[in-house]
């Protein structure tokens, strides 16, 4: 049985855990887990079925026919003019409890529900998300071969920060060193804040052009056959601002503190307190102002998320970010983000990209 099929078999396994006829899976980052296949299918319907009895079947549109004969399960196309969502339907059968997963969209769902009104519809993301948070061998390969994209990526975008270049220029030198360093795009779109900017943790890069004395954060993320990478690193041009030594010591203390506290059996609250007691200590407690990390795998954000609401374990072969931030209105902000693999002994950090202070100290020169 290959990879795929075993995927396929746990997910009908939890089906009948859970009492469920079917899963209903649509998300493209769930397609590439179960089938080796992504499919983005944009406004059109398309699902990979999966009976608690072990069977599978893709339905999709005629146009993706090339992709779905690629993953090697039973398979239906339909085409303009006919009714997908009577499609599906007919292939539930009667009387089933279905699960669907959340990138079912409502313009497709609640079409579906009016053709099988008789059925009861539940969210398959939780029993999905325990099979895939933790990451296999191969998995784990492909994570650190993108942290190593992303270490390189940092690199080279930083001999781009300097005086007068703006937050969308080197948005557009990522994009390009991306590609240079081996990914076919970006897993996000980047977040280039200077100044100001960077005290909103999801700036939109902008013509704000880089001046002396500018902090400015970059976090950006690119992929290694569909897994991603996720690093931000912070630096200052010039002469730095006013509590700009203090806020970046204690962002830094807090990254190491949360790695140091990645343990199996440690709750993810726990990592997340201590990151955040590091910030609290020093009076920028009120400016970390979102959570310690989130998952990292097919999808950018996914479980398990690095909150002080979780007080679910660590276990080995989970893979997450560690990113505590702090953001002062009106001045600057400073995040410093790592991707780790838990593991028996610890945290495996996959970063590599140079994060002392010395490091990210840049010439104001033009």
């Amino acid at each position: 049985m290959d990879v795929f099929a075993h995927r396929r078999a746990r997910l009908a396994e939890a089906c009948s855990a859970c009492g469920w006829t079917y899963a209903v899976l649509t998300h493209p980052a769930n397609w590439h887990y179960f089938t080796g296949v992504r499919l983005e299918a944009g406004e059109r319907l398309a699902c990979l079925v999966i009976s608690h009895d072990g069977r599978a079947l893709a339905i999709a549109h005629e146009m993706f026919a090339a992709g779905i004969e690629r993953m090697g399960v039973p398979y239906e196309l339909w085409r303009d003019g006919e009714n997908a969502h009577a499609l599906v339907a007919a292939r539930l059968g009667g009387d089933s409890r279905v699960a669907v997963d959340g990138g079912l969209p409502a313009h497709h769902l609640l079409p579906l529900m009016r053709e099988v009104r008789h059925r009861s519809f539940e969210l398959a993301d939780p029993a999905i998300a325990d099979l895939r948070v933790r990451k296999d061998a191969r998995e784990i390969e492909l994570l650190a071969e993108a942290s190593r994209r992303a270490d390189r990526a940092v690199e080279l975008v930083r001999r781009h920060i300097r005086p007068g270049v703006s937050e969308l220029e080197l948005a557009d030198a990522l994009a390009r060193i991306w590609r240079e360093v081996g990914s076919p795009g970006m897993s996000f779109p980047p977040i280039v804040a200077a100044g100001e900017g960077g005290a909103e943790p999801h700036h939109e890069p902008n013509a704000r052009r880089i001046a002396p004395g500018d902090v400015v954060i970059v976090d950006t993320g690119g992929f290694c056959e569909g897994y991603v990478s996720d690093i931000t690193r912070t630096f200052v041009v010039g002469d730095p601002p006013a509590e700009f030594a203090a806020a970046y010591d204690a962002v830094l203390r807090a990254n190491l503190a949360a790695i140091a506290a990645v343990r199996p059996g440690v709750k993810f609250c726990e990592i997340d307190r201590a990151a955040r007691r590091v910030i609290e200590e020093v009076g920028f407690g009120a400016y970390f102002t979102h959570r310690t990390g989130h998952g990292v795998g097919l999808d950018i954000h996914e479980p398990p998320y690095v909150d002080a609401s979780n007080d679910s374990p660590v276990e080995p072969g989970m893979a997450f970010s560690i990113e505590p931030g702090v953001y002062l209105p009106g001045k600057f902000g400073v995040r410093i983000e790592d991707l780790v693999i838990a593991t028996e002994d610890g945290a495996l950090v996959l970063n590599r990209a140079p994060k002392q202070l010395e490091d990210v100290m840049l010439s104001a020169e033009v």
